[in-house]
């Protein structure tokens, strides 16, 4: 998880949000209602968004442009954002937004899946890489890292949300209960924890992609987990790019052809 709140609103202008897709489903995971969204025909990639985002930050993206050509491409709500339910407690995500996942898949047939998640959601891919490998082909953690626990974590995660809940107490109607359950996804944080020794047992292909401009102090304290996996993980720096700009490395074009490439090697093997 980075240790930042996305300029979401920025993002969304910069990856587009018209819906390049036919059609916005729903599906029920427990109770609680997912928006996903179905484009393309071939091998299924399923694409994880950051937090305070939705499925909009990939519609007209390089990444989804040149993947649906060749792939059947998904791209969800995690619980808690956009269109899906948002529930207003903790408990009701940690794990459970890795659960909707799962059965996403489980709702459309697909036996395996290609990942790719980007800052929370590479922290969601992280931990379906440790409790669902067999439903995972291939696995991008993009401007992301695994999930864990500590007092720095906790601390940034319980920052996050004093900042979504005081910017609810001025907010009404649907913004007041979206910042509320923000709040609740970031308190939720601490509940997804995985071990390194559970990240060196991981053999699923996977990939690290980071901006140089990312590397920053959280980076170089975390750094040492990407190395831990038993995979042969190979770790992208895209020189020049950052996060949450114009320059992040989502947007960029070698991001796109890394997850090309890790598909097309795991598809191989």
């Amino acid at each position: 998880m980075t240790r930042c709140i996305l300029k979401f609103i920025f993002i969304y202008v910069l990856l587009g949000v018209s819906n390049a897709f036919a059609d916005n489903l729903f599906f029920n995971s427990d109770g609680v209602n997912i928006h996903y969204k179905d484009v393309g025909v071939g091998s299924p990639v399923v694409l994880l968004h950051g937090y305070s985002m939705n499925s909009n930050m990939w519609d007209n993206s390089l990444l989804l442009n040149k993947l649906s050509k060749s792939h059947r491409v998904v791209t969800i709500d995690l619980r808690g954002h956009g269109l899906s339910d948002k529930p207003s407690e903790p408990r009701e995500y940690g794990p459970k937004v890795g659960k909707d996942v799962i059965r996403l898949l489980d709702h459309l047939n697909i036996p395996k899946v290609h990942l790719v998640g980007f800052s929370m959601g590479a922290y969601v891919v992280g931990r379906l890489l440790v409790t669902h490998p067999n439903r995972i082909a291939s696995a991008t953690l993009g401007s992301g890292f695994f999930p864990f626990s500590d007092k720095g974590e906790e601390l940034f995660a319980e920052e996050t949300a004093i900042h979504m809940g005081e910017q609810a107490q001025q907010s009404t109607g649907d913004k007041r209960k979206s910042l509320i359950a923000l709040a609740a996804v970031a308190r939720g944080w601490k509940f997804d924890a995985i071990t390194d020794k559970q990240v060196s047992e991981i053999t699923v292909p996977m990939q690290a992609i980071f901006g140089s401009k990312e590397r920053n102090e959280f980076f170089e304290s975390q750094k040492h987990r990407l190395t831990l996996p038993s995979s042969s993980l190979s770790i992208v720096i895209i020189e020049g790019a950052d996060h949450d700009s114009e320059e992040a490395a989502i947007l960029r074009l070698e991001f796109t052809e890394s997850v090309e490439k890790i598909i097309q090697l795991a598809t191989v093997h």
